[in-house]
């Protein structure tokens, strides 16, 4: 995939939210909404379970099919409500994706694709991962530019818009820390 198609993507999603016309969603009250993820072949777009937002992602999707020369594989692609969006409305909605598979099942790139419930409870796992690496570190025998270096390489790669203020704190503690059999 061309830079500049990714460009064009994340230009058409922002306008899009901008005008109001997709609403992403909000892991926390203090994290500012997320109606994108982009990785390296794939995508994750989140929306209000509405013809209208669903039939704006599909717009901004095939827009970006036409610039780019790429296909979009609704065979591979799914969907995903959450659980307070009834059944009817969920069928009239893959039908607008074109889409029939239903996702939230697994996890995707170790994060669980199931954003159901509390986001805190779900993305737990993600500050207790950290914790764990940060713990096995020698933060004793590295210098500032080693623990920097640390942080910078591994800890950041861990998806901190999830829980930035967790995350932050554990950081904090590694940064700080100078005691310790490590």
């Amino acid at each position: 995939m061309d830079f500049l198609d990714y460009v064009v993507l994340i230009a058409n999603l922002r306008k899009a939210e901008r005008s109001k016309l997709i609403t992403g969603i909000k892991v926390s009250t203090a994290c500012p909404m997320v109606s994108h993820l982009l990785f390296a072949g794939d995508s994750l777009f989140f929306c209000r379970a509405t013809k209208e937002q669903c039939e704006s992602v599909l717009g901004i999707l095939r827009q970006y099919a036409r610039v780019s020369g790429q296909k979009i594989n609704f065979q591979k692609s799914s969907v995903q409500f959450r659980h307070t969006v009834d059944a009817d409305l969920r069928e009239e909605l893959k039908g607008v994706l074109g889409i029939t598979n239903l996702g939230g099942m697994s996890s995707y790139l170790g994060i669980c694709e199931s954003l159901g419930g509390s986001k805190t409870k779900v993305f737990s796992y993600v500050q207790d991962r950290l914790q764990k690496w940060t713990g096995g570190w020698p933060a004793r025998l590295l210098s500032r530019g080693g623990k920097e270096v640390m942080i910078k390489s591994v800890a950041t790669a861990v998806p901190t818009f999830v829980m930035s203020w967790k995350l932050t704190s554990t950081v904090s503690n590694f940064w700080w820390s100078a005691s310790g059999n490590k």
